[in-house]
């Protein structure tokens, strides 16, 4: 079973190649975590937030899944979901996101993919939106960024191609151990966001 695993991490990491994103979660080290990202636009199109929580519960060592409900501000819509997450040896993670939006009547989902490198380097993928709802590869955005992990101290920058393409960079700072706070730019988006995770046991 490892070995179908790790051939489905190297696939979709191959498929994205150098189109997704760092994405928050997919190695995440607790039961509950609540996420918190504000969103503001470069082009005075307001700001947003799309708070959510997430509880992981673990299957085996290399499966979890974890049930989610978030809430967008601007759309006021309350997204439910599940997302399924399988490691090999703690260093390839694929993540899959099936979501729910039940203001739209939505289904929607995306693919993460993170490999963690030596001295505290990793590449991270999204293909964000692979099916939106209707159809499949129609407004998804693939990225990749690379990154280090460095005390508490957390960069990632890398590029965004498809829908919204452009520069995207991330800068963590850990407060403790497992909660943080997040600066984001998004040059497809003309955004920036300002996150923070608050996550326990």
């Amino acid at each position: 079973m490892r070995q179908v695993v790790f051939v489905l991490l190297l696939a979709v990491l191959a498929i994205s190649g150098t189109h997704a994103q760092v994405y928050d979660g997919i190695t995440q080290p607790t039961r509950f975590r609540l996420f918190m990202p504000v969103t503001i636009s470069l082009q005075d199109h307001g700001m947003n937030m799309s708070p959510f929580i997430g509880y992981r519960a673990d299957i085996a060592s290399w499966l979890s899944l974890t049930p989610v409900v978030q809430y967008n501000r601007v759309s006021d819509a309350v997204t439910a979901g599940v997302w399924v997450n399988v490691n090999y040896l703690k260093r390839f993670y694929l993540l899959a996101r099936s979501m729910y939006n039940t203001k739209a009547g939505l289904f929607t989902e995306t693919l993460s993919g993170t490999v963690k490198l030596p001295v505290g380097f990793m590449i991270d993928a999204t293909w964000d939106n692979m099916y939106n709802g209707r159809s499949f590869c129609d407004g998804d955005r693939l990225q990749v960024v690379g990154g280090w992990d460095y005390r508490r101290i957390v960069v990632n920058a890398g590029y965004s191609l498809r829908a919204w393409s452009g520069f995207v960079a991330n800068l963590r700072f850990k407060v403790t151990q497992y909660n943080w706070l997040q600066l984001k730019y998004d040059q497809g988006n003309e955004s920036i966001s300002v996150s923070m995770a608050l996550q326990f046991n």
